[in-house]
């Protein structure tokens, strides 16, 4: 036992942590090596005809493929299952869309779903800006992120009171939410009201928000009763766009948002020149009460925690050459074990084919006899 190389760890215990950090984006450019938040629009459609661009044959337009939304009409039907199950979807399927990306030096692995708030620069009149408030929340429960069968992983939805309210009405055969829903823009954001799914509701949920159907703003039309032929009333919240979180985009689709971005009072990301020709693409904004967006920013540690052992008899020999190698092997063979105290300065961590993995390096040399027990505790993180 005096000459073991190596043990068996006594335990090992693998956690995931997260650190959650409030973050503030100005919209004009900040000190560097920060940047803007930009804005560009991306159509889905030829509007040439109109005197306006052939999206078609523009890189943006690529964005509706890259964000998994419909890249035309008929992919995403008011007859198709996915629509007619998620009714809420269907109001993504838009011709245009506006994409904001959220600078990389300002998040880590996600975004807090729950927490973002976002104004976005808005005409005011002919020629004022404003910005309107707009919210992220999640469908059907209030998390940090959710799974969207038409967007894919970590999703949050964007909603704005400018726009619709929120739902009011019952889900689940009566329940109603605990915290009230007159708003989207809750502080603090955990008391946010979840958006309403039509799939929440049962059918005495049905028509329970009261609110006329002619006061519902729709980015695509459909009647009241969608998706069935009997139900009508608000019966599930319309999201003005939606935040692909672990990749920082914010994606903007409600018409009445997209068609009223100022761009000639922005300013071009590359040249920082002002957009007086009115161009939709890398445009920020440096009034901060029009645009900017704040949110929690959540880093994500994994660290491995290893207990390590030496009991009495264990690791008692060094292969040091200031170690009496010669003295202590005779102590050995003579059964008399007085061995020489060994120091202690570094720990080796081996894999199951005895290849080593990791070495932790002790601030100071701790002495090893052969009567003493040492226990080491080993942060690993990741």
């Amino acid at each position: 036992m005096a000459n073991i190389p190596y043990k068996p760890i006594t335990s090992i215990i693998s956690t995931r942590q997260e650190t959650s950090t409030f973050k503030t984006i100005p919209g004009g450019v900040d000190s560097a090596p920060y940047s803007a938040l930009t804005y560009t629009l991306c159509g889905r459609n030829d509007e040439t005809s109109n005197g306006g661009p052939n999206w078609l044959t523009s890189k943006e337009a690529n964005y509706f493929i890259s964000f998994r939304v419909p890249h035309a009409e008929d992919q995403l039907s008011t007859g198709s299952t996915l629509s007619l199950q998620n009714p809420s979807l269907q109001q993504l399927n838009v011709d245009k869309i506006v994409v904001s990306p959220i600078p990389r030096e300002y998040y880590n692995e996600i975004i807090d779903g729950r927490s973002i708030t976002f104004t976005v620069p808005q005409l005011s009149g002919s020629t004022d800006m404003s910005g309107m408030t707009v919210n992220s929340s999640t469908y059907s429960q209030l998390t940090k992120f959710q799974d969207s069968v038409l967007l894919g992983n970590n999703i949050a939805f964007l909603f704005a009171d400018d726009i619709n309210l929120p739902r009011v009405g019952t889900t689940g055969g009566g329940n109603t939410s605990f915290f009230p829903r007159t708003t989207w823009n809750v502080t603090p954001f955990i008391n946010k009201p979840m958006a309403h799914s039509y799939s929440d509701l049962q059918s005495s949920d049905i028509n329970t928000d009261t609110r006329p159907w002619s006061g519902v703003n729709l980015a695509v039309q459909v009647e009241e009763k969608y998706p069935t032929s009997t139900n009508q009333g608000y019966n599930y919240d319309i999201p003005v766009g939606f935040v692909a979180l672990d990749k920082g985009f914010m994606v903007l689709t409600h018409p009445d948002i997209v068609d009223n971005i100022p761009w000639g009072q922005g300013y071009d990301l590359y040249t920082n020149a002002a957009n007086t020709l009115s161009g939709t693409t890398d445009v920020y904004f440096t009034n901060t009460a029009a645009s900017q967006v704040m949110f929690n920013d959540i880093d994500i540690n994994f660290r491995t925690s290893v207990v390590c052992l030496a009991l009495p008899a264990e690791f008692t020999f060094s292969t040091n050459p200031s170690w009496n190698l010669e003295y202590n092997l005779q102590e050995l063979n003579n059964g008399t074990n007085g061995f020489d105290p060994v120091q202690v300065t570094e720990i080796g961590l081996y894999n199951k084919n005895s290849e080593l993995i990791a070495v932790a390096k002790i601030d100071r040399p701790i002495e090893k006899t052969y009567t003493n027990l040492i226990t080491f505790n080993l942060d690993i993180d990741v």
